[in-house]
């Protein structure tokens, strides 16, 4: 897409490594999760790493203890009772164990202020992410919220960012997609939306691999950029 030339109607943000920095609550879920069948349980470190596409996804890899992984090659059983746990671990924590991001809800309050429309894409399941950005006070600035499980498709697939903007009567032109990772970016490209990324969040690909129209290293660089549009 070619770069903005005036005010976008909608922006469209991923949440984890993008709004704010959630890898501490998720790990401390995911180490209940494998203590609880008998695993050892990953480091943050390990748990950064395998974020992004949904949390059965992180569970199986967790169970696995590797990355490159699809679900059918966990036992579903092992699985099963890890999100039983993972849920209600996760849950009791939602409301610590996070931070905003520096000019997050500033840049939401001035995004808003000049009418355009917001929105969060996220793979993380509607029910965490729903009370989560509560938790983090920002749930009101959004006009639409789209959480993993909710659809069957899943960000890099398009679908995600096409439901969303069919919610907000907003179309692709006028749209950008804003996220830290390999799969903001790609389902942006994939759906031909104008996109942002921002360098500090999860991202496991090399920036050079990956093909976006801004490069960001901080949230304030996204609001000086709608600043600068009529």
């Amino acid at each position: 897409m070619p770069k903005l030339t005036k005010l976008p109607q909608a922006l469209l943000f991923d949440l984890d490594g993008t709004l704010a920095n959630t890898i501490p609550q998720l790990a401390i879920a995911a180490s209940k999760s494998a203590v609880a069948i008998g695993l050892n349980p990953p480091s943050v470190e390990t748990t950064k790493g395998f974020v992004g596409n949904g949390v059965n996804m992180l569970l199986a890899r967790v169970i696995a203890g590797r990355f490159d992984v699809e679900l059918k090659d966990v036992d579903a059983s092992l699985l099963k009772r890890a999100r039983e746990v993972f849920n209600v671990e996760y849950t009791k924590g939602l409301d610590k164990d996070y931070n905003l991001y520096e000019g997050v809800k500033e840049g939401l309050e001035y995004f808003k202020s000049r009418g355009i429309k917001l929105a969060v894409v996220t793979n993380k399941p509607q029910m965490f992410a729903l009370p989560l950005l509560g938790y983090m006070g920002i749930k009101d600035y959004f006009d639409f919220i789209l959480g993993g499980e909710v659809i069957e498709k899943r960000k890099p697939d398009p679908t995600p960012l096409y439901y969303v903007l069919d919610k907000l009567q907003v179309s692709k032109e006028n749209a950008v997609m804003v996220g830290d990772s390999n799969n903001d970016i790609e389902a942006g490209n994939n759906a031909d939306m104008t996109t942002v990324f921002f360098s500090y969040g999860y991202n496991r690909k090399d920036p050079k691999e990956l093909k976006f129209d801004y490069g960001f290293d901080s949230f304030n660089e996204l609001t000086a950029l709608i600043k600068s549009l009529n």
